[in-house]
């Protein structure tokens, strides 16, 4: 059995736990070298705000299965929800592999500033100047958890789990299912950018500097614009500039969206 077959079979079923052991059982299989970096999943029924979560320190993933039941979150078919909590925890396991990788590419450099307390206490940061005492730590999470729309790990892993139901339902070509699975890949895509007076501020660059990571932000910052070559996709996936034509049209064709007539 593969995950579009169990998602079927479910289809007049409502989800429980086991659905959603065996649809991550399915998905990992597919994903084989995330295991060293999963080491638990588990389902847990727990009346609080977290459809899911997973913990670097652990390498635990705990998918709510109480909340994906009973929050309002939009989406109403709850089979869609769970699928992508549990991918979108998994791909959080992904970045901490792609830290432990330690490339200097342009995702690894922005999964680095979203992990980059983690990679403080771990010895994986190559940066020098800061202080790397536990009051900074502290702080660095108290700001990192107060910027979670503009977190670009967090935007990474909604992404990435927004394309890959997608992709898991592409052969229904016009299903509701579908057309959310749509719909949510692009307000993943466009999550933090914002227009100030002037133009359009991109996603990654407003929380090196809502960080205070002001020095990476003008390294950056000097990297992303000497690099003119970085492609529409590389730049809406990693939170860098957009154009205003961009961000208003091309977005929607790229999920094959059409914006409605007012």
């Amino acid at each position: 059995m593969n995950l579009y077959q169990l998602y079927m079979e479910y289809k007049d079923k409502d989800v429980d736990d086991i659905f959603i052991n065996q649809a991550f059982e399915l998905i990992l299989k597919k994903d084989l070298e995330l295991k060293p970096f999963i080491h638990n999943f588990k389902v847990v029924h727990m009346d609080d705000m977290n459809l899911g979560s997973y913990s670097n320190e652990d390498r635990e993933i705990c998918v709510n299965i109480d909340q994906i039941l009973t929050a309002d979150t939009g989406i109403k078919n709850k089979k869609l929800l769970a699928v992508e909590v549990i991918r979108h925890e998994m791909e959080h396991a992904r970045n901490l592999q792609t830290l432990f990788k330690g490339r200097k590419d342009i995702e690894s450099t922005i999964v680095g500033f979203s992990l980059k307390e983690y990679a403080f206490e771990h010895g994986l940061d190559g940066y020098d100047y800061y202080d790397k005492d536990d009051f900074y730590i502290l702080m660095g999470r108290l700001k990192k958890a107060s910027n979670y729309l503009i977190d670009p790990g967090e935007r990474l892993a909604d992404i990435r789990a927004w394309k890959y139901i997608v992709n898991l339902l592409k052969n229904q070509r016009t299903s509701d299912d579908l057309l959310v699975a749509r719909s949510m890949l692009y307000y993943s895509y466009i999550r933090g950018y914002q227009h100030n007076r002037y133009y359009l501020d991109a996603p990654t660059y407003l929380y090196l500097i809502k960080m205070g990571m002001y020095h990476q932000y003008y390294l950056f910052k000097k990297r992303v614009e000497e690099q003119k070559n970085y492609s529409f996709e590389t730049r809406l996936t990693y939170g860098l500039p957009l154009t205003e034509k961009e961000y208003d049209k091309s977005i929607l064709r790229k999920v094959r969206l059409k914006k409605k007539d007012r």
